[in-house]
């Protein structure tokens, strides 16, 4: 398993689509960074809090950089003795090592240059906005792993890409109104119960990474629910992929 998932990250390495991706996500972080500061660094560290959200939406463009063409690559890897269950779950880590080594240099990048080029007029500011910034990162790595489960899931078993990148945001930017409908019915209109709220962040896993959550909720049982709802989404997704691969007729 090692080794496949050294020359998937390798392979990945070789394609100039995973350098022009990364410049422009460094391209976007700078100008947002630039933007919500104000030349103060407990600003930009704050501003960092509520982005986390984006990596839900990032998560397509990593599972397409490693799992692009992978459906006609298949045949060849299980003519050559791989299992699938090792061709899925290499692909995977390898999808996730990438998306943790996208997190820590744009980040790192981010939260150092502003530190050497920015203000620092309230230190306690700035040491009270890190320490909301890490115990947010630490509930938000689980939802990226479950949504790039997803996404890798969707990739090898739909063939045609632009189906399940199109479905995914689809789901991502118009399922939070449509599911609080559903809440709203389900729950007799109060979608401010704790019932709602729990079927809201399990069907909805992106809600957890918002202000309406980050806001009052930073304690040890948002960490529960971010670890238990992100590796559950991780866990499904992955079964239902192994089970759709290994009854997929391969040519």
């Amino acid at each position: 398993m090692f080794n496949y998932v050294k020359a998937e990250l390798w392979k990945l390495t070789q394609r100039p689509a995973l350098f022009l991706t990364w410049g422009i996500l460094f391209l976007l972080m700078v100008v947002y960074s630039v933007l919500l500061s104000g030349r103060e660094y407990s600003n930009l560290v704050a501003a960092c809090t509520v982005v986390l959200v984006a990596g839900v939406l990032v998560a397509p463009l990593l599972v397409l950089l490693v799992d692009d063409g992978a459906p006609d690559t298949l045949k060849h890897e299980v003519a050559f003795g791989l299992s699938r269950t090792r061709i899925y779950l290499g692909k995977l880590i390898a999808v996730l090592l990438a998306g943790l080594a996208l997190c820590v240099i744009l980040l790192g990048a981010c939260l150092i240059g502003g530190w050497l080029l920015l203000n620092h007029s309230d230190p306690e500011q700035e040491w009270t906005n890190l320490v909301v910034l890490g115990f947010s990162l630490l509930g938000a790595v689980p939802i990226w792993c479950g949504m790039a489960g997803v996404c890798h899931m969707a990739a090898l078993a739909i063939r045609n890409t632009a189906v399940w990148i199109c479905g995914y945001y689809i789901y991502f930017f118009f399922g939070q109104p449509i599911l609080l409908v559903f809440v709203a019915i389900l729950f007799a209109g109060n979608t401010s119960s704790w019932a709602a709220t729990v079927a809201e962040a399990i069907v909805m896993p992106s809600l957890l990474l918002t202000p309406r959550f980050l806001s009052g909720w930073l304690t040890w049982t948002y960490q529960v629910w971010c670890w238990g709802v992100g590796l559950g989404w991780l866990a499904a997704s992955t079964a239902a992929g192994l089970a759709l691969l290994k009854r997929k007729d391969i040519r």
